[in-house]
């Protein structure tokens, strides 16, 4: 391999070296920072109803109401999140650094969790043999000296019909990173945060915050630069002075899943993409031939043209993997889009409490549950989920409104309504708890009249494309 291309990975020497470094970086660096604030949901099935429905399963039927969940890779945050989320299942969180896990366990005490159980292990030395129904692993096994290693360890510790939460860092997101990463890595006499203690990365992050201030260039590093200023330590570390970084585009990733005996199942729409409004993999040509050319691609070449096409302003390469050896078949896009279309929904009037961080440090409960979302569905999709009474398919309720059911306005409106990122709307069935699809009602392609929705169809004429985004992600 070549340990000095254009990512970051020539300290990638062995996976024992890594973690070692992986472990004083995060150790000297507590990361994520301290929230504002938690949340969990009243319902204790809501989670894992909207998981099912984000893999397009409407009936509940593959991750469990009580899961059993790995996060690998935890740091100071994620498991207790999954675990206020997955009240009746139970949550490991494993991570390299102690400083990390004391932090998370302390705050768990605090807040009551008691599904959560903190192990202090290396990824690559775990031993779980088809335990868990639900592993998630962001933005982790990109800093290990091979990663497929690391993700062959997910695959093994997944049930047979398990789901994996997984992302990776996208290649065109990270040219800037790895470039200031490598850089400083030279100005501070090449050995950078390999080796150091937590009082010299201490002297190397005050170090790299004389970059931030005085690198202005104009380019896309000093943009990233200027986006550090403003963030605490831990995430300045985090971006200019990790050792390794692996990054991939959707090719690289997909090949490497097969190898462990994975395959991409969707896109997960995370917090980030939503924030970036990067949440669809799907390209608007304004070409007829061109549009039907690329949509005739299997969903990974799709999402890969994507990938080149957009480079940075592609969404996260974040995704729901499954074992090959599952035993059912992996769904394309277009078929969970057709699923949609026939399925009855109802809206979720959902509620959460939240654990609020006081001046105190310390977390209080708030005095009243709130809704979950607190925000209104899109406008553009608003109508839909208006008129989702339980009665009518979504495929109904697009002909009322007149909307043409192609698959960029389907896979737009599946995205931002039914998923856990979007959970306005459950999936019905006649005792109300979790989803099936209902009747088989193909949509027709022609519009049926009915009412003025010309706003309506305006929105969804033009969904968000990747184009969309911002030019830096970070």
């Amino acid at each position: 391999m070549n340990r000095c291309d254009e990512q970051n990975i020539e300290l990638a020497l062995s996976p024992d070296a890594v973690d070692e470094m992986n472990a004083r970086f995060y150790g000297a660096f507590t990361f994520p920072w301290r929230p504002l604030k938690f949340d969990r949901a009243l319902d204790p099935y809501f989670e894992a109803d909207m998981l099912n429905q984000s893999i397009g399963c409407w009936d509940g039927g593959v991750v469990p109401r009580c899961p059993r969940v790995w996060v690998a890779g935890c740091g100071a945050n994620q498991a207790l999140i999954t675990a206020l989320k997955f009240l009746r299942g139970f949550v490991v969180g494993s991570d390299l650094s102690a400083e990390s896990l004391a932090f998370c366990g302390d705050t768990a005490r605090k807040l009551g969790v008691s599904n959560l159980e903190l192990r202090r292990e290396t990824i690559n030395r775990v031993s779980y043999r088809e335990e868990f129904d639900y592993v998630i692993c962001t933005g982790v096994i990109h800093h290990n000296a091979e990663s497929q290693v690391a993700l062959a360890r997910l695959a093994e510790a997944l049930k047979p019909t398990g789901v994996l939460e997984l992302m990776v860092y996208n290649r065109y997101h990270r040219i800037a990173t790895s470039a200031t990463q490598k850089a400083l890595r030279l100005l501070l006499g090449r050995g950078g945060s390999g080796g150091a203690g937590a009082a010299e990365l201490a002297s190397q992050l005050s170090f790299a915050r004389k970059l931030v201030c005085a690198f202005r260039a104009g380019n896309s590093v000093s943009r990233l630069l200027e986006e550090c200023e403003a963030l605490p330590d831990s995430a300045v570390a985090d971006t200019l002075l990790q050792p390794v970084e692996f990054s991939y585009t959707v090719e690289s990733l997909a090949e490497m899943a097969e190898g462990c005996g994975l395959e991409l199942m969707l896109p997960c729409v995370n917090v980030f993409d939503r924030a970036w409004k990067t949440i669809s993999w799907d390209v608007e040509f304004g070409d007829e031939e061109l549009q039907r050319v690329y949509d005739a691609l299997e969903d990974r070449e799709r999402w890969q043209v994507t990938n080149l096409l957009m480079a940075e302003r592609t969404p996260m390469l974040w995704f729901y993997l499954q074992r090959k050896d599952s035993g059912r078949g992996r769904k394309t896009e277009r078929q969970v889009c057709d699923e949609f279309l026939s399925t009855k929904f109802v809206r979720t009037g959902a509620r959460q409490l939240s654990y609020l961080l006081a001046d105190d440090g310390e977390y209080r409960v708030a005095p009243t549950p709130h809704a979950h979302p607190l925000a209104a569905a899109e406008s553009s999709v608003r109508r839909i989920a208006e008129l989702c009474d339980g009665a009518r398919a979504v495929g109904e309720i697009l002909r009322e409104l007149e909307v043409e059911a192609t698959f960029r306005v389907v896979n737009h409106a599946r995205l931002r309504l039914t998923t856990s990122a979007f959970p306005y709307l459950k999936a019905a069935t006649a005792d109300g708890a979790g989803g099936r699809p209902g009747p088989a009602t193909e949509p027709s392609r022609r519009p049926v009249r009915a009412g003025p929705t010309r706003g309506m169809r305006r929105s969804l004429g033009r969904v968000e494309s990747p184009a969309d985004g911002p030019p830096n992600k970070t």
